[in-house]
This record gives structure tokens, C-alpha cells and sequence, in this order.
């Protein structure tokens, strides 16, 4: 009787690890501003695909024919969004392609700076160090920085000036969202070694940390083709102690509250960047932290036709956030199918809240 009992309960706790797998995967095809508990569907899924892989054998061991079936049928239906969630190129030197230039190539990286060390109006030494080092070690051709800081106040941190000329990057534009006491400018900033033909910074809402506030567009002359480049910082809950301790508050007031706000500013923000790249008259790179994982209705949304660097040529999780969990692919660099990517990587630095990731590309000739 027991053993009966047990059976049966093994066999609907598989069911409902396979149906859980399932919605994850599928629920954020809908948007979070209309249904928002999709939001969270898919930063379970790399669990749940990997707990419905690991039980298979087991059923095959033991001859379960139906949860066999099941837990088999969810996989493989499933099995388009884990191939967007891993890297599968184990034997790929992305290290050598990464530094070979070849005839009409170049290197761009896309980096959350997080105000570049800056927090209650302090710089961390040290955090501020490891992002200068890891700049400049990748050393790209187009350095695009979201959440980024720099002060024009004389002493203070000028780090526009100090990049520019460290990383002998003659061109720039800096979106400058936000300022606070006249010279402490906050925003998202591109640093070229080609021309920026035209560059503006497109309102996509209102965000307190500054970047965020818009998309920064600037269209730059590579190597006698122009290409246009979004750097974007899509919104983020800016969880704080405050929120932690609202949880149980009235309904407008609460974390989950704030989080469903989220939701919906990020689905727009990702429609509006869809539309932007859909009108490009140039080929396009989008760069940036989207603030979601790659099962999601933004990275899809925004992905559409394009590319993904990381997915073409590296392995694994590909982690660039530095806490919370190695699933959390959250920052991005999509080009477009007329260029051909070579190489890429993630640039993993201590201390730093995000991993910058770069990757190499060129045109394709006609």
C-alpha cells in the first residue's frame, strides 16, 4: 500500500516538473505589463530544464514508460529556449580569435559600470581600479558604459577625460541623463576610435539612477561603412532596504508592487528599442544591460532577427552578473545578420557587479 502510494506520488511530482518547465519556457512569450506574474517565469527555467534532463535516465533505468514520455515530450519542446540559455561551443579558442584582426574587423564591449564605483557619493577605490584595468586590458574599438558616472568638477572623478585619453578613444557622446549638484553627471557614454557621424540620446522614461532614462543611438564610420550603435540600460528593480521591509504593504507600496511596475516600463522600453532597430536605415549592433535573461519577453522582443555573440561562439552559463546566481546572462551584444562575428568574451573582473563582455565583428561584403 505504501509502496503503491509512493508511486503515485513520484509519478505527479514528475507531471508537475515537467508542466512547471513547460509554462517557464512559454509564459514569457506574454507581455509582463499585461500579465505580470510572467515576469518571473523564466528566470526558473535553466533549473527546472536541468531537473527534467537529470530524471530522465532514471526513468529509463527503472522502464517508466509514461513519465518517460512526459518528462521527454516537455524537454524537447523546451528544448529551443535552453539553446538560447547555454553556450554549446566547448572547443572554440575564443581568447585567439578574439585578438587575430583580420581585414575589416573591430572589437566592441559593452560594460555596466555600475557609476563607476560610486555609491553614497564615494568612489571604491578598488572597484573603480578593476574597471579601468579591465577597460583597458580588452582594450575594444567601441566602449559603450551603461550606469555610468563623471564629475567636472575640478579634483573630482573625470573619468570621460581619463578614459579618453587612457584608452586613446578620440570620440565620444555621453547621454548625461542625470545631474546632480551641477558637475556629478550620470548616464551612458560611447567611446570610439572611429567617427560618430551623428549621435542622440532617445527618451525611453524616467529612471532615479540616470542611465536608464534613455537609449543612446550614435552612428559611427567603420572602416567606410556606417553602422548604428544602441547602448542601452533597460529598467531594473533598484531593489533597497526600504522595499525589503514594504513587502507586506498595502497594494502600491510593496516590493511586489514595484516589481510589477518594472515589468511593465521593461516590456515598453523593449518594444520601443524593437521598433528603433527595425527602422535603422544602417546595420545595427544593440549593446547593453537588459535586465533579463535571455527566457524572456525582452530578450526576445529586442533579439528578434538579430544576432547573439555569445550564443555563436562560447560555452556554458555565460554569467555577467557577479552575485545572486550563475544563470544571470543579463548584458548583451546583438548584431545584426549583415555583420560576422569572430569571437567574444566575458571579461570576468573582481570586484565588479557585472562582467563587461566583448566581442569581435565585422561587415559582411556584398
Amino acid at each position: 500500500m505504501i509502496k503503491k502510494y509512493l508511486h503515485k506520488c513520484l509519478l505527479w511530482s514528475n507531471a508537475l516538473l515537467a508542466m512547471f518547465l513547460v509554462l517557464s519556457c512559454f509564459l514569457p512569450y506574454l507581455n509582463p505589463a499585461k500579465y505580470w506574474l510572467t515576469g518571473f517565469a523564466g528566470l526558473i527555467f535553466p533549473f527546472l530544464f536541468l531537473a527534467n534532463l537529470l530524471i530522465l535516465p532514471v526513468w529509463v533505468i527503472i522502464k517508466q514508460k509514461r513519465p518517460l514520455l512526459i518528462t521527454g515530450i516537455a524537454t524537447l519542446c523546451c528544448l529551443p529556449a535552453a539553446l538560447t540559455t547555454w553556450g554549446l561551443h566547448w572547443f572554440r579558442d575564443n581568447d585567439i580569435l578574439l585578438h587575430t584582426k583580420t581585414d575589416g574587423s573591430f572589437t566592441v564591449m559593452t560594460y555596466n559600470t555600475s557609476s563607476m564605483g560610486l555609491t553614497a557619493y564615494v568612489t571604491d577605490k578598488k572597484k573603480e581600479a578593476a574597471i579601468y584595468d579591465v577597460i583597458l586590458k580588452g582594450s575594444p574599438d567601441i566602449l559603450t558604459l551603461q550606469e555610468f558616472y563623471t564629475n567636472e568638477q575640478p579634483g573630482k572623478e573625470q573619468h570621460i577625460d581619463s578614459i579618453r585619453s587612457k584608452g586613446n578613444y578620440p570620440y565620444h557622446y555621453f547621454t548625461c541623463d542625470k545631474i546632480h549638484w551641477n558637475t556629478w553627471c550620470y548616464g551612458i557614454v560611447l567611446f570610439s576610435r572611429f567617427p560618430i557621424i551623428n549621435a542622440q540620446a532617445i527618451p525611453c522614461g524616467k529612471s532615479k539612477a540616470g542611465s536608464g532614462s534613455s537609449f543612446l543611438q550614435a552612428d559611427l564610420l567603420v572602416n567606410h561603412d556606417t553602422v548604428r550603435i544602441f547602448s542601452v540600460h533597460l529598467t531594473s528593480y533598484m531593489f533597497n532596504s526600504d522595499d525589503y521591509n514594504n513587502m507586506k504593504a498595502p497594494k502600491g507600496k510593496g516590493i511586489f508592487s514595484k516589481m510589477r511596475n518594472t515589468f511593465s516600463r521593461r516590456s515598453a522600453q523593449a518594444l520601443q528599442l524593437k521598433a528603433l532597430v527595425g527602422e535603422s536605415p544602417y546595420p545595427v549592433i544593440v549593446c547593453g544591460d537588459f535586465n533579463d535573461t535571455p527566457v524572456s519577453f525582452t530578450y526576445r522582443t529586442v533579439r528578434g532577427g538579430l544576432q547573439d555573440v555569445f550564443l555563436d561562439t562560447q560555452k556554458g552559463w555565460g554569467r555577467t552578473l557577479s552575485y545572486l546566481s550563475p544563470s544571470l546572462r543579463i548584458d548583451y551584444v546583438l548584431p545584426g545578420k549583415k555583420f560576422t562575428i569572430h569571437a567574444s568574451s566575458i571579461l570576468r573582473t573582481y570586484p565588479s557587479e557585472h562582467f563587461p563582455l566583448i566581442a569581435r565583428l565585422s561587415l559582411k561584403k556584398d
